[in-house]
């Protein structure tokens, strides 16, 4: 239980529709936890605030087109929308949809004249088990592929992606496909900029793979209460595992590009082995970081597991700071918005 989670008040319009372009010239406010200063600067300036011992860990996980809009067989009215969430096996996913209530008591959904999906509830009635099946000869999930959109959040244009969404909505290091949001805190980064950390700096670039999915949207803090979110897919390699135990026993600053990056790496519990699997990490309060040091990422919305991450780091009156000079610097918020460095 959280004594005293960190809410703020967000106008509608520092919400961004679209992210800064070139990526690295969003603005950046830097935290420095030693001397407690707020410095106002651009992600281009992140190299100058780097060093060769730091080493820089990014999500590889890729983005889904996951949202699929259809109708209900037997039903000549309105449009329901399903958001994948998993696929348990071959073509039979978990899922989440709207109308929820029209959704639970249909049998069938059709989203063209080649795809459909039998629905079922799963677990309990606040998700769906959908089991996709194909009338031509293209298999289930390539007419996901062409049919689904980029799942960006409601407050992003209500929720319906375009064309420039398929790559604004993709970090640089997505490759492994499975996630449902995108880890936003690595849109910041360009080839150009990576380079020159990589080659300038000469820093030390890693990956790790963690699916974002509904634990990292869904709202945790209901009310006074804060619910903890479900498990999520993550790998760490027993290689970079060990990488970055030997970086800290050198003194070498471990920086994670976004909270899902800092999810994964600290769910590692022996470092020769890394990490495989799902993890159900739910860092709040006063959690000891054991292996990440400074953390990249974007401005949250109140009440999800990425902003009692960040509090559980700087602290409560920290976040406080920082959030009321983002917004009196008129940064802009949420996933496509700018972001901060902690050090």
């Amino acid at each position: 239980m959280l004594a005293d989670p960190f809410v703020y008040t967000l106008p509608p319009e520092r919400i961004a529709q679209r992210p800064c372009y070139p990526p690295e010239a969003a603005k950046m406010l830097v935290y420095d936890r030693r001397d407690e200063t707020i410095q106002h600067l651009q992600f281009c300036d992140l190299p100058k605030l780097l060093s060769p011992s730091d080493t820089l860990v990014f999500n590889d996980t890729k983005v889904i087109p996951a949202r699929l809009y259809g109708t209900i067989d037997g039903v000549s009215e309105g449009t329901v929308e399903i958001l994948l969430l998993e696929e348990l096996e071959r073509d039979t996913w978990r899922a989440i949809g709207y109308p929820m209530k029209k959704l639970r008591r249909a049998e069938h959904v059709s989203f063209s004249d080649e795809l459909s999906a039998q629905i079922g509830i799963y677990q309990d009635a606040s998700e769906l088990l959908l089991k996709f099946h194909s009338s031509s000869e293209q298999l289930p999930r390539t007419l996901i592929d062409e049919l689904g959109s980029m799942p960006i959040p409601p407050y992003i244009r209500s929720g319906r992606s375009d064309n420039q969404d398929k790559s604004d909505y993709q970090s640089i290091f997505a490759q492994r496909e499975g996630s449902v949001a995108a880890p936003t805190a690595s849109l910041h980064f360009s080839g150009k900029l990576i380079e020159e950390l990589q080659h300038n700096v000469r820093c030390t670039i890693e990956k790790v793979t963690l699916h974002v999915g509904s634990p990292s949207f869904l709202p945790v803090l209901v009310g006074d209460e804060v619910k903890a979110p479900g498990e999520e897919v993550a790998v760490v390699s027993s290689k970079t595992a060990q990488l970055l135990q030997d970086k800290k026993n050198s003194a070498g600053r471990i920086v994670a590009v976004g909270t899902t990056v800092v999810r994964a790496l600290e769910s590692i519990i022996d470092y020769g082995q890394g990490f495989c699997g799902k993890t159900s990490l739910f860092i709040q309060g006063a959690h000891d970081f054991k292996c990440v040091d400074c953390l990249i990422t974007n401005f949250h919305q109140p009440g999800t597991t990425h902003l009692l991450l960040v509090q559980a780091l700087v602290g409560r009156k920290a976040l406080q700071r920082i959030y009321e000079s983002a917004l009196d610097n008129q940064y802009r918020f949420l996933s496509y918005g700018d972001g901060m460095l902690v050090l």
